[in-house]
């Protein structure tokens, strides 16, 4: 009898502690502008660590991971800390996946962002994407020209001036994106998709 009221004392001990701990939403890295490639030499992208709400989260840092090494947000060539907010300087080409981390060391989803050199960019979300969203993937080239849009290797079907638009987004839509000139070819970025 005692030990089955200790067992009762101690589940209801436990059912306590779960009901009154702090409900704790996921965190993700916010990029401004929103996309994965950025032509160099650029401006500034803003690299910050938001809830669910797109509320910033001051614990968190940002962080990136390049040639094995990472590097946090203050303390990196390029990666500049002003004012609570993480400036990615888009000067010299490159390519790194950008994440926040917790002291405690819990991190978010990573994004793989390119600073490219060349003269074609594809303009894609980096956050994932939901299903039923309508998502636009659009090519930036320096100079006008005619564009073709691909996903993982096979042409899509796209505007004149390089613009392609999912409708009603669904599993299917995720996969690498690209775009080309026919000369010239933007790197690859994921299209992610979440259902609801």
């Amino acid at each position: 009898m005692k030990m089955r009221l200790l067992s009762v004392i101690l589940l209801h001990g436990v059912c306590v502690l779960l009901l009154s701990a702090p409900t704790v939403s996921a965190v993700s890295l916010s990029v401004t502008p929103d996309h994965k490639q950025f032509f160099s030499p650029g401006a500034l992208a803003i690299l910050t660590c938001v809830d669910d709400d797109g509320k910033t989260v001051d614990e968190w840092t940002v962080k990136r991971t390049r040639a094995g090494l990472t590097e946090r947000c203050g303390a990196a060539a390029g990666l500049v800390l002003e004012r609570s907010q993480c400036q990615l300087q888009l000067c010299n080409p490159s390519d790194g996946a950008y994440f926040c981390e917790s002291s405690s060391g819990r991190r978010s989803d990573e994004v793989n962002i390119i600073i490219s050199a060349g003269s074609l960019i594809l303009k894609a979300p980096s956050f994932p994407v939901w299903t039923g969203s309508n998502e636009i993937l659009l090519c930036q080239f320096k100079d006008p020209g005619n564009f073709s849009l691909y996903k993982d290797g096979e042409k899509m079907r796209s505007d004149p001036e390089g613009k392609l638009t999912l409708t009603n987004v669904q599993k299917s839509d995720e996969g690498l994106y690209s775009c080309s000139t026919g000369v010239d070819r933007s790197p690859k970025s994921r299209l992610t998709v979440r259902g609801t």
